[in-house]
């Protein structure tokens, strides 16, 4: 065997090992998300997990950028598959800023990141050059030491912004009554002000949890349900894809997420490019020249919005089609459920014609 395939035999069965660990997480966080957990509580736990760097004490273990960088990744890992006991995979990119986010806010790391800064010059240079009445000569530093110093400075500012987040709710936490203290003139309460600066950061990655696992519930139902019926009317790739797009826009705006969101949210699934704008920005579908074919029936998932007649689609006589309102009250507010409950009854009714 040579070192190429002892290299490849090595990767696949890392990856075998990763999803192994993968899906016995998985499993473990569904069971005990449907067990113990109310639906109705699910949301709020990406920004539980959000806000573990900033209330759990820089002491201990947990005092160093390394076991609040575990602690906050293993916490935004939990609260994925808590959040989702039908998750299939796992946002990893969300782990790792989650474990960004605990690193910089350890109350050891910018002090340690600062003392690496060298400068040329000692303190101790310094002062005797200044006892000595000499002025002291401009250090001469290389390139890489000053790229260094540059790095070690940034990270250490960095760690300040989200240590000085975490030090404005524990002053909340300690005073409640300074939130509403009147401030000056000018400055109606300014402590609300604050708390709602320093809130801006892990709800900003608790949205992103949430917008990523609002998408891939509605991936999950395209894929189980449209994606096939689609094919079946001869809808091409592209025209899937876009549908696909398309309904996890529609789930997420009925979440109320921005367009921003959608977007970021879109390119973490690796949906972003095509037909997006189109939809956006109105007229029909495109499907490389063909038209939804639903002469034996069939649910349409897509278009830019309900009642705006935008998807080509052929019937044939005596057909009758739901409007959205009807398809969505027959699945209780789903108008996934609602479809399918829909070809139900036409397979029922079909069957005693």
């Amino acid at each position: 065997m040579g070192i190429r395939d002892f290299l490849s035999d090595l990767n696949e069965d890392r990856k075998k090992a990763q999803r192994k660990l993968k899906d016995e997480f998985l499993g473990f966080t569904s069971s005990a998300s449907r067990k113990l957990i109310p639906r109705e509580l699910r949301p709020a736990l990406p920004f539980l997990s959000a806000a573990v760097p900033f209330i759990v004490p820089g002491a201990g273990i947990f005092s160093g950028p390394f076991g609040r960088a575990l602690l906050s990744s293993g916490t935004n890992l939990l609260a994925q598959g808590l959040a989702d006991p039908e998750a299939e995979d796992l946002n990893l990119l969300s782990a790792g800023l989650a474990g960004l986010t605990g690193a910089l806010s350890s109350p050891e790391l910018s002090d340690s990141m600062r003392a690496g800064i060298d400068t040329g010059t000692t303190a101790r240079e310094a002062g005797i050059m200044s006892q000595a009445g000499r002025t002291a000569v401009e250090p001469s530093i290389g390139f890489m030491q000053g790229a260094e110093n540059i790095g070690r400075e940034g990270i250490a500012s960095m760690s300040d912004f989200v240590t000085g987040t975490g030090e404005t709710f524990q002053k909340f936490g300690r005073d409640p009554g300074a939130l509403f203290d009147a401030g000056v003139k000018g400055a109606r309460f300014p402590g609300v002000k604050e708390l709602g600066t320093a809130i801006a950061l892990p709800a900003a990655q608790a949205t992103g949890d949430l917008a990523y696992t609002e998408a891939q519930k509605a991936l999950r139902a395209f894929n189980d349900f449209e994606a096939e019926e689609m094919a079946r009317a001869g809808a091409d790739m592209e025209a899937i894809a876009s549908a696909r797009r398309s309904a996890i826009r529609e789930a997420m705006e009925v979440s109320g997420f921005e367009e921003d969101e959608i977007m970021e949210t879109l390119g973490e699934l690796g949906l972003k490019q095509g037909g997006i704008v189109s939809l956006a920005e109105g007229g029909m579908l495109d499907f490389g020249g063909k038209e939804m074919d639903l002469r034996k029936g069939g649910f349409v998932p897509i278009g830019k919005k309900e009642k705006a007649d935008d998807v080509p689609a052929r019937l044939s006589k005596n057909e009758f089609v739901m409007t959205a309102d009807a398809v969505r009250a027959a699945g209780g507010g789903s108008v996934n459920k609602g479809a399918q409950r829909m070809y139900d009854l036409m397979n029922n009714l079909e069957a005693r014609a």
